[in-house]
């Protein structure tokens, strides 16, 4: 029996294929439009770019929409080690920023926001705090700045916070930015690596939650 999560995936992909099939049968040229995006981003620059990057998924934008771009688009002028410390900076940033608003400067209102979205207010268990961060991080439930203000909420401590939250996200963001700027260049060797590094990460990550969810049945 296939799953509702699956069903709604396949169909998501499903009406994504048609929808591309159908934009190049009217003629769009992908390419074009591809090199349009970028030319804009470029030429508003890396400063307004990357201060987005630091504010806008702290109220929902989607982390990755940035990471994607990233590269392609300031990987020719910047270099690709250039762009990711630079977006490094941005997520770091933007953690910090997420932990302070939930955890010192608007806890009550915060608490109001995770209640009204349907998620509860959560106390740090018995376990380590760093067992429920990488937890919070690896399992599939809310967006990331959902997750940052869940576990400023909970109170786990600060460093342990930033630590597993940048080893968690700086992995993901390290290896988009690779694809999107080799993928753009056409060097395949770089994109196999990024590939390779998606791989690693994603089996690593499989790994802990059959970890955490045969320590939860036990």
């Amino acid at each position: 029996m296939i799953s509702r999560r699956a069903q709604v995936i396949a169909a998501v992909g499903l009406g994504a294929i048609v929808v591309g099939v159908g934009l190049l049968a009217y003629g769009l040229d992908a390419g074009a439009q591809v090199r349009r995006c970028v030319a804009f981003f470029r030429d508003a620059g890396p400063w307004p770019f990357f201060l987005a990057m630091t504010v806008l998924p702290a109220v929902g934008f989607p982390q990755s929409a940035f990471n994607v771009v990233a590269g392609p688009v300031f990987g020719p002028t910047m270099g690709v080690g250039g762009v990711i410390a630079c977006a490094t900076l941005a997520l770091a940033v933007n953690l910090a920023g997420c932990y302070w608003v939930a955890a010192r400067a608007m806890r009550p209102a915060m608490e109001r926001l995770v209640r009204r979205l349907g998620y509860a207010v959560p106390t740090l268990p018995d376990r380590t705090a760093w067992e429920f961060t990488l937890l919070v991080r690896i399992i599939p439930g809310p967006p990331v700045f959902l997750q940052s203000f869940l576990l400023a909420l909970a109170r786990v401590p600060f460093g342990t916070y930033m630590l597993v939250s940048m080893l968690v996200q700086g992995t993901f963001l390290s290896a988009t930015i690779l694809a999107g700027d080799a993928f753009m260049r056409g060097d395949w060797r770089a994109l196999l690596f990024a590939g390779a590094l998606f791989v690693m990460v994603g089996f690593v990550m499989h790994r802990l939650r059959k970890r955490f969810a045969a320590a939860r049945a036990a």
